[in-house]
């Protein structure tokens, strides 16, 4: 994300039967209001609902359909002795939770943000539940909006599917989305790599594919506009496909598709920058023209979504890098008259911060005590210091050290949740410079330091 795909024929049959049997389930409940607890019968009933947000989710299989407002979720849990599994629901009216034909017993609170908790068997093997539901529209970037995309980051994705909104958290997801009054649906039919909740996401519009062409291992590059918007496109996806090749050259193998690119979305408002909803992530059709938007949430792939980061905390590792990596690629694939005026801004904002202007702590010193939003962290000092911090580094210890230690980390901890430790841990392995004293300075303390070399 930057501050300021498939067809509907992808579709499986399986998918798009259990569509319609969810809409039959929950079509006209009404929900989202108080507590709801459902005892049946059956032998998987007799265990009763339980809290337990550790228990593993392997897979999420979506099956959406946004004429009736309604969804199924097939969910795989891990192997567990535990007989409970919770997830978080947002607003969604839950109509049915079962195991294979068997309804399971299940509390399901309607306030927003609270928990479906559900009785299940223990089991030696993978345990396979169905909970079918319905969802309403959210226009807040909370959810489903209206105009046809979904926006669940950072932990809204309860209003869609029950979720676990935990940046740690991964699964693998299957979707299918039906239903879409006109248009077409862009999402992918399958995230085979471990992913954060808010990856699983949709658009709806008129689109118009610009096929940028392959990179050298093979993944094909597009981008996504609306008929108006062809010229933002050819402009901001000029450098697309090299910039997704320099990632996989050098970082490492793309965990999620061989199909990926940027998607036009209109979030209004005047909004700008990018969501990174891979394999198609979303960039504001205002900012669509902008290379290094799109570039930004390219790398994504890598560091925020490839490695999911351990907390809010370690939001840095994820912006940080990525704000980064976008001028380091430019740099590198594009000509000074592109790539200069991004760290340019970057200084500008730098200074500004230097002078007292939105400056704060990039890495505050705890886990999982921090609010994304509430506590302030989301704002763009973790985005700035964190590219100054990666530059400061490089100047140190000279380009080519510093591109090894990130393929390093990759490689360590791709499919993963790691934290901003693990990142100075492996600086310091592959370069041999420890960079405790430079993050403190860039990341830790609320002053910004000089720019320059890490001391």
């Amino acid at each position: 994300m930057r501050m300021s795909m498939r067809s509907p024929t992808s579709w499986s049959a399986a998918l798009t039967t259990a569509v319609m049997t969810a809409a039959v389930a929950v079509a006209g409940c009404g929900g989202g209001a108080g507590s709801v607890m459902v005892d049946a019968g059956g032998d998987a009933a007799i265990y009763p609902p339980l809290t337990d947000l550790a228990r593993d989710v392997v897979d999420t299989t979506l099956a959406v359909d946004l004429a009736a407002r309604t969804a199924r979720a097939t969910i795989t849990l891990a192997p567990s002795t535990s007989t409970g599994v919770s997830f978080e629901i947002g607003d969604l009216a839950i109509g049915a939770v079962r195991l294979g034909d068997q309804p399971l017993q299940y509390v399901a609170t309607g306030v927003i943000g609270e928990r479906l908790d559900i009785g299940v068997p223990p089991s030696t093997e993978p345990l396979v539940i169905t909970i079918d539901y319905g969802w309403r529209y959210h226009n807040a970037s909370n959810g489903v909006a209206m105009a046809g995309y979904t926006l669940t980051w950072p932990y809204h994705c309860g209003n869609v599917f029950p979720c676990r909104s935990d940046p740690s958290d991964g699964t693998t997801f299957h979707l299918a989305v039906i239903g879409a009054a006109s248009g077409m649906a862009i999402y992918p039919p399958e995230i085979l790599g471990e992913a954060p909740s808010y990856m699983a996401a949709w658009i709806v519009g008129d689109f118009v594919r610009l096929e940028l062409g392959t990179t050298t291992a093979g993944t094909q590059v597009s981008v996504w506009h609306r008929a108006t918007e062809a010229a933002a496109a050819a402009a901001g996806g000029a450098h697309l496909r090299v910039a997704f090749d320099w990632l996989e050259q050098r970082l490492g193998p793309y965990r999620f598709g061989t199909e990926v690119g940027t998607v036009s979305a209109n979030w209004g408002g005047g909004a700008y920058g990018g969501m990174e909803h891979h394999p198609y992530w979303h960039v504001a059709a205002g900012a669509l023209s902008d290379v290094s938007v799109n570039v930004h949430e390219a790398a994504h792939g890598w560091f925020g979504n490839g490695i999911r980061i351990r907390c809010w905390e370690d939001f840095v590792l994820s912006e940080g890098t990525v704000e980064f990596l976008m001028w380091r690629i430019l740099d590198e694939v594009a000509t000074p008259a592109v790539a200069d005026p991004v760290w340019a801004r970057l200084t500008t904002e730098v200074n500004a911060m230097r002078n007292g202007q939105g400056n704060g702590v990039a890495w505050p010193q705890s886990c999982g005590q921090v609010d994304i939003l509430d506590d302030g962290l989301f704002s763009r000092v973790p985005y700035v210091k964190g590219a100054f911090f990666y530059r400061a580094v490089e100047q140190r210890v000279g380009r080519p050290m510093l591109d090894a230690a990130l393929r390093t980390f990759y490689s360590r901890h791709a499919g993963q949740a790691a934290g901003m430790s693990d990142m100075l841990d492996v600086i310091e392995e592959v370069t041999g410079f420890d960079p405790t004293t430079c993050a403190q300075a860039w990341l830790v303390a609320t002053t910004v330091p000089a720019a320059g070399a890490c001391p």
